[in-house]
C-alpha cells in the first residue's frame, strides 16, 4: 500500500511541477497583454534597456548601487502591472539561490564582500531579463533581437523551442492521464521511476521525429531561412 502511494505521489509531483512551468508561462503572456508602463514600450527599447541595466550591473563595484539597480527593477515591475511577490518569486527561486551556493568558497577564498556583490549582480540582472521577457509576448521580443544583429537561426531556434515545451508538456499529462485511469495493481517508487525515465526517452524519439516532419513541411510551404524583423 506503502509503495503504491509513493509511486503515484512521484509521478504527481512531476506532473504538477511541468503544468506548475505551464501556467506560470500563460500568466507570463497575460502579463505582456496587460497595461502598464513596460507593455506600452517598443520591444526594441525594452532590450536596450536590458542590455544596459546588464552592462552597468556587470560593471557595478557597490553594494548600495547594485541595491539600488536592483531596486529600480522592482519599481518598473510594480509599474508595469506585476504582482511583486509572483516577480521576486520568480527571480530569487532558482539562479540566484544556485549561485549563493557557487558564492559560499568565495567567502572563504576572497571575502563576504566579493561574495554578497556577486550573487546580488546575478540577482539584480536576472530580475531584469525576467521584467523584460514577462512583459514583452515571446514573437515580439524574438523579432526584435533581428534587430540588434542576432542570427536568424537562433531567433528560430529560440521560437521553436519556447512553442515546443508547451507542446511536449500536454504530450506528457495526457500519458499520465492514460496511464492513471489504467493503474489497477501496486505501482511501486521504482516502477514510477522506470515509466517516467521511459516517456522521456519516448519524448526524446517524438521530438526528432516530429523535428523532421515540421522542416519538411515548412520548406514545401516556403520556408526562406530568415526571421522578420519587428515592425516589418
Amino acid at each position: 500500500m506503502t509503495d503504491k502511494k509513493d509511486g503515484a505521489i512521484f509521478i504527481e509531483r512531476s506532473l504538477k511541477s511541468a503544468l506548475s512551468f505551464l501556467k506560470e508561462a500563460v500568466f507570463s503572456e497575460e502579463i505582456a497583454r496587460s497595461e502598464g508602463l513596460l507593455q506600452s514600450l517598443d520591444p526594441r527599447m525594452k532590450l536596450a534597456l536590458l542590455i544596459f541595466a546588464v552592462v552597468a550591473t556587470c560593471f557595478a563595484r557597490s553594494i548600495p548601487v547594485l541595491l539600488g539597480l536592483y531596486a529600480l527593477s522592482l519599481v518598473l515591475a510594480f509599474l508595469s502591472g506585476i504582482n511583486i511577490l509572483f516577480f521576486i518569486k520568480r527571480v530569487w527561486l532558482f539562479i540566484p539561490i544556485f549561485t549563493l551556493f557557487i558564492a559560499i568558497p568565495a567567502i572563504f577564498i576572497q571575502s563576504l564582500f566579493s561574495a554578497v556583490v556577486f550573487v546580488l549582480r546575478v540577482a539584480t540582472c536576472v530580475s531584469f531579463t525576467v521584467l523584460i521577457t514577462v512583459t514583452t509576448r515571446h514573437n515580439q521580443l524574438l523579432k526584435s533581437l533581428r534587430s540588434f544583429g542576432v542570427p536568424s537561426i537562433f531567433v528560430q531556434v529560440l521560437d521553436m523551442t519556447y512553442r515546443y515545451i508547451f507542446l511536449f508538456i500536454n504530450i506528457f499529462e495526457d500519458m499520465h492521464l492514460s496511464l492513471k485511469s489504467r493503474l489497477i495493481k501496486k505501482f511501486s517508487g521504482k516502477m514510477a521511476r522506470r515509466w517516467i525515465a521511459g516517456r522521456m526517452g519516448y519524448l526524446f524519439k517524438r521530438s526528432l521525429k516530429m523535428s523532421e516532419g515540421v522542416y519538411m513541411a515548412m520548406v514545401a510551404r516556403g520556408y526562406t531561412f530568415d526571421t522578420r524583423k519587428y515592425g516589418k
